[in-house]
């Protein structure tokens, strides 16, 4: 996923790393702190207490991060993220590889366009998705329609 949004790299790595930031557009998390080889844990989507243990494998401020990425249930997977400055703010290019069998490779491309919207939104100073659960139902179908 490539998305350019409204910020400069700073901004946007901020968001993504600062524990009061992260909340305002994906959820809070629940120990550790984001940096160099840390790991930490997000709390994850839905009323189950699901959590997502991340481990940072690549810590290259406002230009690269890379996390392990383990959702309850899951095996670790692989979120990559690349910043870039553009004339209209950065270039995010978000790529989530190596699922296990148990993920659901549409399930993340719907939610990660979802939680795009809310970090745009949040960089804009604009509110985010109202409902986030109908909105990642929407994209669902459009996701799975491009993956045949």
């Amino acid at each position: 996923m490539s998305r350019v949004l409204p910020a400069t790299p700073d901004e946007v790595w901020r968001a993504w790393t600062e524990p009061d930031r992260l909340p305002h557009w994906f959820g809070p998390i629940l120990k550790g702190v984001p940096g160099p080889d840390a790991e930490y844990v997000l709390e994850g989507r839905g009323a189950h207490g699901d959590t997502i243990v991340c481990r940072v494998l690549a810590w290259e401020p406002a230009t690269r991060l890379r996390v392990t990425w383990r959702y309850t249930g899951e095996t670790d997977s692989e979120l990559r993220l690349d910043l870039a400055p553009t004339d209209d703010g950065t270039r995010l290019l978000l790529e989530h590889v190596g699922f296990g069998p148990e993920a659901d490779p549409v399930d993340y491309a719907a939610g990660w366009h979802m939680y795009t919207d809310n970090l745009e939104a949040h960089l804009a100073g604009t509110p985010g998705v109202a409902d986030s659960d109908a909105r990642w139902m929407e994209l669902m179908p459009v996701y799975a329609a491009s993956a045949d």
